[in-house]
């Protein structure tokens, strides 16, 4: 049973679900294992959400909240770093180290949506702007900078930038699993994925 002290009855229907969802599975989850959770009847579960889907949607709407309160770093301030600074120093400074430090419900919303992205639009978007667009928003107008001021050798930026999210969603994995990512480990292959671009002395 998941520890529901001192939480508000809808807090602890979202915090069920988290759990059950990424463990059981969205379609394999019932309102009632739910409420069965929150110890609560599936009527009075239905005062606080109108269906299973608006718990799911709340579910992303949370993560992407919380991705949005997270301390990026400005892609303006480093666009204009990469008119003076090395390559390396500007790429450093991109800070995608967030996702190994996110809290388990985070990463099991991320796992949700990666699961369920196949059957349903709504996950379907919520996985492509949490885990894709992240990435592509920071690295790509940085790499296009870098190229058209020839500080780097050509590359093919879709490429790179799948490597990079890719890493990021591994990260989650493993941080829902028994063998998690230090932030040093998660840092060290995040530095061997930029040891790929070259750079022009």
């Amino acid at each position: 049973m998941i520890q529901q002290e001192k939480l508000g009855t809808r807090e602890k229907i979202i915090k069920a679900a988290i759990f059950l969802f990424s463990d059981k599975g969205y379609s394999k989850t019932s309102v009632r294992d739910i409420a069965k959770e929150v110890m609560i009847k599936p009527a009075s579960l239905y005062s606080h959400f109108t269906s299973k889907e608006e718990i799911l949607h709340t579910l992303y709407d949370r993560y992407l909240e919380n991705q949005n309160n997270t301390q990026l770093p400005d892609i303006n301030d480093l666009l204009k770093q990469v008119e003076t600074m090395h390559p390396m120093e500007v790429l450093k400074k991109v800070n995608l180290r967030y996702i190994s430090e996110a809290t388990a419900s985070m990463s099991r919303i991320a796992i949700i949506g990666f699961m369920e992205w196949k059957t349903d639009k709504k996950s379907e978007e919520f996985f492509k702007k949490a885990m894709i667009d992240l990435a592509d928003n920071l690295m790509r107008p940085l790499l296009e900078k870098m190229l058209e001021l020839k500080k780097i050798e050509p590359l093919n930026i879709d490429a790179f930038i799948c490597l990079v999210s890719s890493l990021a969603f591994s990260a989650v994995l493993r941080n829902h699993s028994a063998h998690p990512l230090s932030l040093d480990n998660c840092d060290a292959a995040l530095r061997m994925v930029f040891s790929l671009i070259k750079t022009i002395e």
